[in-house]
């Protein structure tokens, strides 16, 4: 649990916005005040001591409706026409405040200077009370300017944030859903090859169903899973071919090329089954002898190349834009964008290879879902 520091959130709810450079400012703003007020010769050991002295009974004067200016800008609505008049009005009576209080720290040099220009106090504080009025509305109008500056590089950075976290959403929304496309397709079809399989031949049936069983043990955890291992991916299409293999018998033969050094290379998983079951559905199946089917991974050139090729009867208007392979797409242009592409190529004498190139420093780390 986060612990809130008390005196840091009364500190920000009243006083947010008032920095080094606040002070700065008042700061200069005395300066100013002072070289104003200065009449001794410069430089010499009395200027010094009127400066810093004169400073202090300005910045006496300041800090008040610097306060009031900060506080009120925080406290007050934010609606322009509410918050810009308070903070008008609160300059107005803080400067006042301010200074009587420097009046009566300086009390003793006022009663000076009034003997000496015989003036009363009422017109001294006439002539000097809105020199600082003045400073202080200066203050207001600068501090009111930058923090406006602030809150909208703020609100514009916020909006950039939650942009990026809306696309960001998005994908991963459209990731789930061509997921989601894609995990009754080849279940589907593979239940189907069971089902029939089963009615032909009883023992074959009960063979491939504890097969199925066998590949759904490896293929339901990786439904879900934002990533996989290659490694993982050839234990899955293993366990397909397997079945497929009860179901066509002699017609199909399969390898897996898979080598070591790449099993624990990470990539989005299902892709490389739904190739397999492309191959397998739309190369080799309408064959009356079928063909094989080889799956292999290899690291060439900074990308990491996934590829199965069967010698089925090529292509068909459907090789190429069938709902596996149009998600297979859509999947990687989601996640890589232009860096990543599914190629389909003729083999000789016939088949297809179907090849995903991923860029390798982005195999070698987690996909995202």
């Amino acid at each position: 649990m986060t612990t809130v520091d008390p005196a840091r959130s009364w500190r920000e709810r009243w006083f947010a916005g008032l920095t080094w450079k606040g002070f700065a400012l008042v700061a200069v703003m005395c300066m100013l005040n002072t070289l104003y007020r200065i009449h001794a010769r410069p430089f010499d050991l009395e200027w010094l001591l009127n400066f810093a002295t004169i400073n202090i009974f300005s910045a006496i004067a300041l800090l008040p409706p610097t306060l009031a200016v900060v506080a009120t800008y925080n406290r007050a609505p934010p609606a322009p026409k509410l918050r810009y008049p308070a903070i008008a009005l609160a300059a107005l009576v803080a400067s006042a405040m301010g200074f009587a209080l420097m009046t009566i720290v300086e009390w003793k040099g006022i009663s000076e200077t009034l003997q000496t220009d015989h003036l009363t106090l009422f017109g001294w504080i006439s002539r000097v009370w809105p020199r600082y009025l003045v400073m202080s509305l200066v203050i207001a109008v600068v501090f009111a300017f930058f923090r406006a500056r602030q809150e909208s590089e703020t609100v514009r950075q916020r909006a950039e944030l939650d942009r990026e976290l809306f696309a960001q959403q998005m994908d991963e929304a459209r990731l789930q859903v061509l997921q989601a496309q894609i995990e009754p397709h080849f279940l589907f079809n593979t239940l189907a090859n069971v089902r029939r399989l089963y009615q032909s031949d009883q023992a074959a049936g009960e063979t491939m169903l504890d097969n199925l069983m066998r590949y759904l043990a490896v293929a339901l955890p990786e439904m879900r899973s934002a990533d996989t291992t290659i490694g993982r991916e050839a234990a899955l299409i293993e366990s397909f071919l397997n079945i497929q293999r009860i179901r066509m018998g002699s017609r199909l033969t399969f390898e897996i090329d898979v080598p070591e050094a790449l099993r624990d290379t990470r990539i989005p998983p299902l892709m490389l089954l739904t190739l397999v079951e492309n191959a397998i559905k739309h190369g080799l199946n309408p064959l009356p002898e079928g063909g094989s089917v080889r799956v292999r991974a290899r690291a060439e050139d900074g990308r990491l190349r996934l590829q199965v090729v069967d010698t089925g009867q090529g292509f068909t208007k459907s090789s190429g834009g069938g709902t596996g392979l149009a998600n297979t797409r859509a999947r990687l242009h989601a996640l890589y964008g232009p860096e990543a592409e599914l190629a389909l190529t003729l083999n000789q004498p016939r088949g297809v290879t179907a090849t995903i190139a991923l860029p390798w420093s982005a195999a070698t780390t987690p996909a995202i879902a």
